[in-house]
C-alpha cells in the first residue's frame, strides 16, 4: 500500500473510479507522448468531465462499458478505441462482469491551455 492507502501499482484514483496504473517508459527520456493506463472496477465509473487543449484516445484493453460522449452513449469492449475531443464532456461506466482496463493516449490540440473540469452527472 502507498501512503495514500492505494495498492502500490496504482498511482492515483481519478475522475471518480478510474485507478491510474503505473506505466514505465523503458528506453525514452523524456517520454515522446503521454500514455496512461487505467482500471475501472466492476460497477464503477469514470466521472463526467471535460478537457481543453487535448484529445484523448481510449484503447479498451479488457472488459466492456458504456461511454458517454457529449449527448451520445456508445457501448465499448476489448479492442475498441474511442476519441474524446476537446470541449466534449465524456465519462465511462464499467457495465461488464470483469474489470475494465484501458490505455489513454493524449494528443495536444491547438495552443489552448490543457485543463480538466469535473461536471455534475
Amino acid at each position: 500500500m502507498t501512503p495514500s492507502g492505494l495498492p502500490s501499482n496504482i498511482d492515483a484514483r481519478l475522475h471518480g473510479g478510474a485507478q491510474r496504473q503505473a506505466i514505465r517508459w523503458v528506453n525514452m527520456t523524456p517520454p515522446p507522448m503521454t500514455i496512461s493506463r487505467y482500471r475501472v472496477d466492476i460497477g464503477d465509473s469514470v466521472s463526467l468531465h471535460v478537457h481543453t487543449g487535448k484529445a484523448e484516445y481510449w484503447v479498451i484493453v479488457a472488459g466492456e462499458g458504456l461511454v458517454r460522449l457529449g449527448d451520445e452513449e456508445i457501448a465499448v469492449k476489448e479492442g475498441d478505441v474511442i476519441v474524446t475531443p476537446p470541449h466534449v464532456a465524456h465519462a465511462l461506466q464499467n457495465t461488464g462482469q470483469v474489470v475494465l482496463d484501458f490505455l489513454n493516449l493524449v494528443q495536444r490540440v491547438g495552443s489552448e491551455a490543457i485543463t480538466t473540469r469535473e461536471l455534475a452527472p
